[in-house]
């Protein structure tokens, strides 16, 4: 009887400290403040597009140089998310927002449907401040009228031409990648 009544004592308290934990941010990760938004283009949501947040400035977040970033839901919609273990959210500080949307958010890609217009937070036209309080951004509304449009299909190679080689590829230069050598 005492045996179980102490099981049951050891199980409450690991439970305790478990739930007590839950909130609980490693040693280097940043407090974070809830963060959303919506991005539509062309008047649709863009289901399946990824939001990314990239600190402005030489100041980061946290020593891993973590970047807050979220997936647009069927209703356009988006949660940030900074560190899987505490739950959405972002460090409060000035941000460049990207934007990318591959062809199938299941399948890793380098593929982005926006052309890369917007992956690039040195280009980004969206500066993004994150305060210590739940935020909700400003809507993104992107035009995109090409984006219909049917892929450019790559130039075809006359028959028996030499293929194309890239001069910045270093592989080129070396003996041993090169066929027949």
């Amino acid at each position: 009887m005492f045996k179980a009544a102490g099981v049951r004592a050891a199980s409450l308290a690991i439970a305790v400290a478990l739930a007590a934990c839950a909130g609980c941010r490693r040693d280097w990760e940043a407090r974070t403040y809830p963060a959303s938004g919506k991005v539509s283009v062309n008047g649709k949501a863009a289901a399946g597009a990824l939001v990314q947040l990239t600190p402005i400035g030489p100041k980061t977040p946290d020593v891993r140089g973590s970047k807050p970033w979220g997936v647009v839901k069927e209703d356009g919609s988006f949660v940030l998310t900074t560190y899987e273990q505490s739950g959405p959210g972002a460090p409060a500080g000035e941000y460049a927002m990207t934007i990318t949307w591959p062809p199938d958010v299941a399948v890793p890609s380098k593929e982005d449907r926006l052309g890369g217009k917007y992956a690039s937070p040195e280009r980004s036209p969206w500066k993004v401040t994150i305060k210590e309080e739940a935020n909700v951004l400003d809507e993104v509304k992107i035009d995109a009228p090409d984006l219909d449009a049917p892929p450019k299909a790559a130039p075809a190679r006359k028959k028996g031409a030499a293929p194309q080689v890239n001069p910045n590829d270093p592989s080129v230069f070396r003996k041993d990648a090169r066929k027949g050598s």
